[in-house]
């Protein structure tokens, strides 16, 4: 489906998405527009070029997911345009898609100073916002410039990692409780489904860092020296996810610790547990076995009296173990 805001040269608001109107706002070098493809099937992708001119490899990158995020700058411009583009790949968070598939949602971007053209398999809630805002009136997101508009979709999409952190920093919780109180043999593979979710998320969130710096560094033209201050807080929370994913991954590596120190413990206190009954038993056995306890035939020992003796001597035997173990704190 194909969404467009534009507001032409001459003032005119338009929300008409269909190829003549978009063709229009981009030859007219006045017009400020932005157009969201989502879902888009084969004829709206052929929109990219047919329309907007876009280059071969750049419409590529957009069919295909799994694309590492990236900015890249094309000089190639089509029938329509006067003046290159950049072409952004980011990632953008899903509580309920990570969850299940340890993944992100993909948004390819193609930005300059006078158009966005956003373009998503899978719906994304930070678009949907910013469509809302746009449905009440398109200038409130096209008045502003390009540039803060980019940076409204930036900023929403990495504030959606900080509900995706703090699942994990709760389960990560319940995990370390968990490898204390209960360390099942269940617990290790959760353990280390969350490191890996931690290492999938980092690789996603990372060459983020690379993009916003870009933005923030003034090697985008269009983005204005006014406005880089906004990306450079987009950035900073940025960077605060990552260090925050760093210290999840420690405190995994430390779930993992504390459950392998558990079990360890459980098993020291079961052969110690099986010591002190090796070692009870020890007087028992030795007594029987230096008798072999047939008090009916052994001579000179035909007596009830040496049977209840022989019995209590045992008795004592045990019980002064035990009150060794106690006192030596075994026990």
């Amino acid at each position: 489906m194909v969404s467009a805001f534009i507001r032409f040269g001459d003032g005119r608001i338009s929300r008409e998405a269909d190829p003549a109107t978009l063709l229009a706002a981009a030859r007219d070098q006045a017009a400020v527009f932005w157009v969201d493809l989502a879902q888009p099937t084969d004829e709206e992708y052929a929109l990219l070029d047919d329309v907007f001119g876009f280059h071969p490899l750049a419409i590529e990158d957009c069919t295909q997911y799994s694309q590492s995020p990236k900015i890249e700058s094309y000089n190639h411009v089509g029938d329509a345009f006067r003046q290159g583009y950049f072409f952004m790949v980011i990632h953008g968070p899903d509580l309920e898609t990570f969850r299940n598939n340890l993944r992100t949602r993909e948004l390819d971007l193609f930005t300059s100073e006078r158009y966005l053209v956003t373009v998503h398999e899978e719906p994304m809630r930070t678009i949907s916002d910013l469509q809302v805002r746009g449905n009440t009136d398109p200038r409130i997101i096209l008045d502003p410039g390009i540039d803060l508009l980019l940076h409204g979709m930036l900023d929403k999409l990495v504030d959606a990692y900080m509900p995706i952190l703090d699942s994990l920093q709760d389960n990560l919780d319940d995990l370390e409780e968990q490898a204390t109180d209960e360390p099942t043999h269940e617990l290790l593979p959760k353990i280390t489904q969350k490191k890996r979710e931690l290492l999938n998320l980092r690789r996603i969130i990372a060459p983020q860092r690379d993009v916003l710096a870009q933005l923030t560094r003034g090697e985008v033209p269009f983005i204005r020296e006014s406005t880089r201050i906004y990306f450079r807080d987009v950035l900073d929370h940025l960077n605060r996810d990552v260090e925050l994913i760093e210290l999840y991954r420690d405190l995994a590596l430390g779930a993992r610790d504390i459950y392998m120190s558990s079990v360890s413990n459980n098993l020291n206190r079961i052969m110690k547990t099986l010591t002190i009954i090796t070692v009870v038993a020890l007087p028992m056995n030795v007594i029987t076995g230096f008798f072999g306890m047939n008090f009916e035939y052994l001579p000179g020992l035909h007596s009830v009296r040496f049977f209840w003796l022989t019995m209590g001597t045992m008795a004592m035997a045990v019980t002064a173990l035990l009150i060794m173990f106690v006192r030596k704190r075994w026990l």
